[in-house]
């Protein structure tokens, strides 16, 4: 099956003061000068292979986001090859107001203080500014904390025809947009809030440092009570080492107390299985190491939060 996202979609991400971009946020970037969403020659060499019913190198292992890009071309009679920007992946910069133990300082300000990690990074990104975005209809931003960039905001003032876009984010929850902010908002055709929830109570709190559980419950239903009528949410879950044995309890919690907003829609709870040193898939004693440097830079304690995962790895220090 083609990915369409290949042929209507961009990803652009600015690293360490370097212009990247691919054709979706979750596919390596390539570096440039500059954007050329048409003839780019890292875009063209898999658009190609898409359209010889090969999957690029950089796709392997890629379903979800392919079956959900291409539903919704779909639904919107966009389900095509033709090359046109119509949606858009917008990293806003590293700032962050946490430190997930999933994430780190590439993706998070607030992981680059913990380790003393000084160099500049460019924490802006307003390359929209070289775009045509009069076709645009989806912009997914991501962080970063997008709800702390000051900079989106002028990105959407500048979005044409905004009843006919749709934007989504990737959100921690701890952060509430301000009243001029929820206004912008109900000027676009959906707003998706995707809530970044990876487990409860401590067990929350330490995978999400140093979120609080009982203000993030508190942001959640502020959300639900406050948003426009054009505002959807979801609940989207990491699944590590960490919470792969806990999780129906999280599952619990959503269908309890966030499982519809005020007019009855649906709250959709996904799940994504964790990449690298905390990958539920291959549990080595890395993750112990990690764990436990995190532990003495923060005075928090794993073995502690996690008393059954602490059992299965005893022998591990």
């Amino acid at each position: 099956m083609t990915c369409i996202d290949a042929f209507k979609n961009i990803n652009i991400a600015v690293f360490n003061g370097q212009l990247q971009i691919g054709p979706c946020c979750l596919t390596p970037t390539e570096k440039v000068d500059k954007i050329d969403f048409y003839d780019s020659a890292y875009l063209n060499r898999i658009r190609r292979s898409w359209a010889k019913s090969q999957i690029p190198n950089e796709c392997q292992g890629c379903e979800t986001r392919r079956l959900g890009s291409n539903q919704w071309y779909a639904a919107h009679g966009l389900d095509n090859t033709d090359v046109e920007l119509v949606r858009l992946d917008y990293w806003v910069g590293d700032i962050c107001n946490l430190r997930c133990v999933i994430c780190g300082p590439h993706s998070s300000s607030s992981w680059k203080s913990e380790l003393g990690i000084t160099e500049q990074k460019q924490v802006v990104n307003k390359y929209w500014q070289t775009l045509d975005l009069t076709k645009l209809k989806f912009v997914h931003f991501n962080g970063g904390e997008p709800l702390l960039s000051k900079e989106h905001v002028e990105f959407l003032k500048d979005i044409p025809n905004k009843a006919q876009v749709q934007i989504n984010y990737n959100t921690n929850g701890t952060v509430r947009p301000n009243q001029a902010l929820i206004d912008l908002w109900s000027e676009f055709e959906l707003v998706l809030l995707d809530f970044s929830i990876d487990d409860i109570d401590t067990r929350y709190e330490y995978q999400r440092y140093p979120a609080s559980w009982p203000e993030v419950k508190e942001n959640l239903q502020w959300f639900r009570d406050t948003m426009p009528v054009n505002c959807m949410f979801a609940i989207n879950t990491t699944v590590s080492i960490l919470n792969q044995d806990t999780i129906q309890e999280l599952d619990s919690w959503v269908k309890e107390n966030f499982s519809e907003n005020r007019l009855g829609d649906k709250i959709e709870h996904r799940k994504q299985m964790a990449n690298g040193i905390l990958s539920p898939d291959r549990p080595t004693g890395n993750f112990v190491k990690y764990l436990d440097q995190c532990d003495n830079r923060r005075g928090t304690d794993w073995r502690r939060v996690f008393p059954s995962l602490s059992q299965k790895f005893i022998n591990i220090r």
